[in-house]
């Protein structure tokens, strides 16, 4: 185990990571892992990292039924709905 505030390197990340590549999570450590996490704000740096990551994926026809699913019945504001149509105006679908 590494002493904290211990600067790694590269080489040694590299190696920490590989090791625990395919481990499974118990589901108490998944629980603490969420709360750990929650009510915690990203930077908006972190955002556009995950949206980069997440750009160019392809989403499983079981995945677009889900969201799709919860967007059903969804009621959008006038405010909402005025700002898409202006963002569709000109393009060809």
């Amino acid at each position: 185990m590494v002493k904290k505030g211990t600067k790694l390197s590269d080489n040694t990340r590299k190696k920490i990571s590989e090791a625990n590549k395919g481990k499974k999570l118990s589901d108490e450590t998944k629980r603490r892992i969420s709360e750990a996490t929650k009510g915690k704000k990203l930077s908006d740096e972190t955002k556009r990292r995950i949206s980069e990551a997440n750009k160019g994926k392809k989403l499983s026809d079981e995945t677009k039924r889900r969201i799709s699913g919860s967007n059903t019945g969804r009621k959008l504001s006038d405010e909402t709905r005025r700002k898409m149509s202006e963002s569709h105006k000109g393009v060809a679908f």
